[in-house]
């Protein structure tokens, strides 16, 4: 009776155990020729918990990934927290490179819970999305630190946009040379997509404060009110929390 009691923990603990972890999966990318980077990365794929799809090109230089969802709680908790984009060149430490935009202030969170993504086009969401698209957070071997997404000869690229109908759109570029990749050598890297959130618990806060609690820290006395208190509970579940794994079969020109 014993040994069916404890085989019967032992088979919770691994179902739980495998609830908790996501699958790693393959993909396929495809070559960044002849289409430019915006027209050219079409979600293929989607993540059923969270619902983001996600699409990945390459070319010998820069692998590129467009992140896209409608879903109101993926939605939040990008916005809330950040997503985390790690990779795992092949040949190299796991997740020895990654990549954390949107960046958030501590003191920020509680009034993002209450952000009506319901209004793409509000005032609000347009300066939060504006102060997001400044700045975000890469670690490489040399450790983590701030890059400027504003200056126009920055390497790596990020935004994120939100259209009329509601969908979150994230477009990151990424230099293969900042990762010590050689894309014509190389057929596989690891990349890792998930919620963070530990920008504002690490002591690592961003410099630009977005101010959500009653203006815009950016060096300026713009007051912005977009707190609404009767969407709060709707996105407080984490059900959806976005933990992608893939292993990305690069692409080689023709």
């Amino acid at each position: 009776m014993r040994n069916i009691k404890n085989s019967a923990i032992i088979l919770l603990l691994v179902a739980l155990f495998g609830c908790s972890s996501s699958k790693t999966m393959t993909y396929e990318s495809k070559w960044n020729a002849p289409f430019s980077y915006v027209d050219g990365v079409k979600p293929d794929q989607q993540d059923q918990r969270s619902r983001l799809r996600y699409g990945i090109i390459n070319d010998d230089q820069f692998v590129y990934i467009t992140l896209k969802t409608k879903d109101p709680s993926t939605i939040q908790n990008i916005l809330s927290s950040g997503l985390k984009i790690a990779f795992s060149p092949e040949g190299q430490k796991k997740e020895a490179y990654s990549l954390l935009f949107p960046v958030v202030m501590k003191e920020d969170r509680k009034a993002l819970k209450r952000i009506d993504t319901d209004l793409p086009n509000s005032l609000g969401l347009g300066l939060l999305l504006d102060s997001y698209n400044k700045e975000a957070v890469w670690k490489d071997k040399s450790g983590q630190h701030f890059i400027n997404l504003v200056a126009p000869d920055g390497s790596i690229k990020s935004t994120i946009t939100m259209d009329r109908d509601g969908e979150l759109t994230e477009q990151i570029v990424i230099p293969f040379a900042l990762m010590a990749v050689n894309a014509r050598e190389t057929s596989m890297l690891g990349v890792s997509i998930k919620v963070d959130g530990q920008s504002s618990q690490s002591g690592f806060s961003p410099r630009i404060g977005i101010g959500l609690g009653g203006g815009i820290g950016m060096g300026g006395g713009m007051g912005v009110g977009i707190g609404n208190g009767g969407y709060g509970s709707r996105y407080n579940n984490n059900e959806k929390n976005v933990d992608i794994r893939l292993e990305v079969q690069l692409a080689r020109a023709n």
